[in-house]
């Protein structure tokens, strides 16, 4: 896949452009791997595919690794010991009760109605799993993403989610010094070319236009980066979890005791 098809709403490995987004996405993979317990795992809205094959790539001792999203991930995810499945929250095809751990990244703020999603994973969760819900935080969000009908910030979703669970751990996905310049000069350069429809008029384009359009100034925030100052070499390192803060970029929910 060349540069010009990636959004930054379905990442894949391969471009130097979208290299922050990714460590970004993969520091909470990271995360829910090292304390995932169980045997069966589900990445539930994978989009590409390239966290489940992370998470197939670490497995020692699961049987059953499952991807599912509406697409169907990209050939280069692709595992023989993960399961990708193709499917919506609609008709899940998948038993009640099947997994030891949930993981389902940069999906909630795409819905209208976030109670089907959040009762999906609760009916799809062990009574002693756990599952881990990351999305952007809304305190630090740049607020020009057209897919993202409703960012939160910790309390509001941590009040959402105990809805459907017994307990629930707010954390957060923070910025390290390396990669703290590169979001601040996106930001920049977002309000920058925002400036261009103070009146949000963007909004009112057809959705195929809208979504061509967030492509390309994706692609062009990033490349101005690039050429002026850069792009840092992104690790998962660079995006420390830890308690919940203001200033964190993602919020990750910790979710036990399904009801």
């Amino acid at each position: 896949m060349t540069e010009t098809l990636l959004t930054g709403e379905r990442l894949q490995p391969g471009s130097e452009l979208f290299g922050v987004d990714l460590a970004r996405h993969r520091a909470a993979y990271a995360y829910a791997n090292l304390n995932a317990r169980g045997a069966r795992l589900l990445d539930l809205g994978c989009g590409t595919g390239y966290g489940t094959a992370e998470l197939a790539d670490s497995a020692t001792t699961r049987i059953g690794i499952f991807g599912l999203d509406r697409v169907m991930p990209v050939a280069s995810s692709r595992r023989p010991n993960a399961n990708f499945v193709r499917a919506d929250l609609g008709g899940i095809p998948l038993r009640d009760g099947t997994f030891s751990t949930i993981v389902s990244f940069q999906v909630i703020e795409h819905l209208d109605d976030p109670t089907p999603y959040v009762q999906a994973i609760a009916r799809l969760l062990e009574a002693d799993g756990t599952a881990y819900i990351t999305t952007p935080n809304l305190l630090t969000s740049d607020g020009v993403n057209p897919w993202h009908v409703h960012e939160y910030e910790a309390e509001e979703l941590r009040k959402l989610l105990l809805a459907h669970f017994g307990e629930v751990e707010m954390l957060g996905v923070g910025i390290g010094a390396r990669v703290a310049g590169y979001f601040d000069a996106r930001l920049a350069r977002i309000k920058t070319i925002m400036r261009i429809d103070p009146l949000g008029l963007r909004k009112l384009l057809p959705a195929a236009w809208i979504d061509w359009l967030f492509a390309r100034f994706a692609i062009l925030v990033r490349r101005g980066i690039q050429q002026d100052a850069g792009l840092p070499d992104a690790h998962v390192d660079d995006f420390p979890i830890g308690p919940a803060r203001p200033g964190d970029i993602d919020l990750l929910a910790v979710c036990r005791k399904p009801r």
